[in-house]
C-alpha cells in the first residue's frame, strides 16, 4: 500500500503542520499584519471542529483525523481522542483527561478568536490598516 518511509514523512509533516497551526492560533492575533489571516484560520478551525463532530459538537480538526489515519497505518493503537492529549502525553508523558483537553483547547481558541476580532475592530475604528505601526495617520509637526 504505502511505504513506511512515506508514512513516517507524513507523520513528521503533520506534526510540524499541526504544531505550527496551534502556535499560529495561539499567537497570530498579536501580529497586526497577520490578524485577518489569523481570524480566518481560527474560524475555519472552529468550523472544522463542528463539521467533524459527528453530531456531538466536539470533533477533531481535519489535521487530527488525517494524522491519526497515518499513525494507525504505522501500527499505532490506543490513540487518545484529541490532538492536545496526544501532544501533551508525547511531551510530558502525562495523559490529560478528554474533558480537560477539550476545555483547555476550546478556551484558548475562544480567547484567541476574541482577541483577534477585538483588535481588528479596534484597528478598523482607528482608521489605520495596521494602527500599531502606522505613522501616516499621525499629524505632521
Amino acid at each position: 500500500m504505502y511505504s513506511t518511509i512515506f508514512l513516517h514523512l507524513a507523520d513528521v509533516s503533520l506534526d510540524i503542520s499541526h504544531f505550527s497551526l496551534v502556535l499560529f492560533i495561539l499567537s497570530g492575533w498579536y501580529m497586526p499584519r497577520l490578524r485577518k489571516a489569523h481570524l480566518v484560520v481560527a474560524i475555519c478551525t472552529g468550523i472544522s471542529w463542528l463539521i467533524f463532530s459527528q453530531g456531538n459538537g466536539v470533533g477533531n480538526c481535519i489535521l487530527t483525523d488525517l494524522h491519526y489515519r497515518i499513525l494507525r497505518m504505522l501500527g499505532e493503537t490506543n490513540l487518545p481522542e484529541t490532538y492536545t492529549q496526544y501532544t501533551f502525553e508525547r511531551i510530558t508523558g502525562i495523559m490529560l483527561q478528554k474533558d480537560t483537553s477539550f476545555i483547555l483547547t476550546r478556551s484558548i481558541w475562544l480567547i484567541s478568536l476574541i482577541l483577534s476580532s477585538a483588535l481588528l475592530i479596534r484597528d478598523h475604528m482607528r482608521g489605520g490598516k495596521y494602527s500599531a505601526g502606522n505613522k501616516s495617520t499621525m499629524p505632521a509637526g
